[in-house]
Order: structure tokens, then sequence, then C-alpha cells
């Protein structure tokens, strides 16, 4: 019985350690902070059936199930020594080994760094990481089942005829001008 308490008190203590590196840890640690904005995005938000989609993508889209968002502001000047830490910060989650980057890119002044957790042709998460010293940064995880990451990039082009909730969306389209 003895070796059983420590054998289960062991056991408890392996699967109780956290992943200080992980993007979960850090959108916990951050969502409470001043500089920092937690916006919750469902795909029910979005009206598919306006959109011209095939039934291919229609499926494709309801793999997703939400979206996490949490937005850095970096708007007063003086605090570029904070954005610059909490940047590094940020990348440092991002460049987990768990992680498969997928892109990398800049575009209008916007640098976007895109990952992924799970397997190569069906992921659970895709993580996304858009930055602006100007402006700050915003962490975006993709929550989802066995989504397929060539089909997604190919129905958020065709979604731009859906009906969005805008209000819902109005810091991370602040946070894009």
């Amino acid at each position: 019985m003895k070796y059983f308490i420590i054998l289960f008190a062991f056991s408890l203590a392996l699967t109780s350690c956290k992943k200080e590196n992980s993007i979960q840890t850090f959108f916990v640690k951050h969502q409470e902070e001043p500089d920092y904005s937690v916006i919750d995005i469902s795909s029910t938000l979005l009206d598919v059936e306006k959109a011209d989609m095939s039934e291919e993508d229609k499926a494709t889209y309801q793999s997703l199930d939400k979206l996490h968002v949490l937005l850095y502001n970096a708007a007063d000047s003086l605090r570029v020594t904070d954005y610059e830490t909490e940047l590094k910060a940020i990348n440092k989650v991002f460049s987990n080994p768990d992680y498969t980057e997928l892109m990398e890119f800049k575009s209008d002044g916007i640098k976007f760094k895109i990952n992924s957790i799970g397997e190569e042709d069906t992921v659970d998460e895709v993580l996304i990481l858009a930055s602006a010293k100007e402006k700050g940064f915003a962490a975006i995880r993709v929550i989802g089942d066995d989504m397929r990451p060539d089909k997604i990039a190919n129905v958020i082009t065709k979604m731009k005829d859906a009906d969005i909730d805008e209000g819902k969306l109005k810091g991370i389209m602040d946070f894009l001008k």
C-alpha cells in the first residue's frame, strides 16, 4: 500500500507539471495584465451561408471551433522596452518545439508568424502572431478539430462575403488599422 501511495503521488506530480513555454500558459499568465486584452470569438460569429462556398469549404469551416485572441497594446511610445520584452516572451513561446512553423511573412508593416499544433495534415490548433512595433501584437489561437491548413487558407479567402458581427471584432480590427 505504501508503494502504491508513493507511485500515485509521483504520477500525480508528473502529470500536474505544466508546460511553461506553451501558448495556453502565456494566455493565462497575461490575460489579466493591464496592457493586455482577451477576446474569444466563436465560429458561429460568421454567417457562412451568404459566402460563396462549396460543401467542402463549409465542412472545413465547421472544423473551426473558436478563436482565442490576446492583444498587447503598445500605443504608448514611452514603453518601447516593455513592448520588446513582451514580444521576446511571446516569440519564445512560438519557438516551442511542439509547434510546427507553417510560415512567416510581413504585410503592411505587420509581421506575421503562423504555427500549428497537431499532425501535418490535420491540426487541432493554429497559432498566429501579428506584431507591429507602434501598435503591439496579437496572439491568436484558432482552435478546432482535425483542421486542414491547406483548406483553411482557401476558406478564409472566400469568407469575405460572409456576414460578420463587427462589434465582436472591434479590438482586433483596431489593432490592424
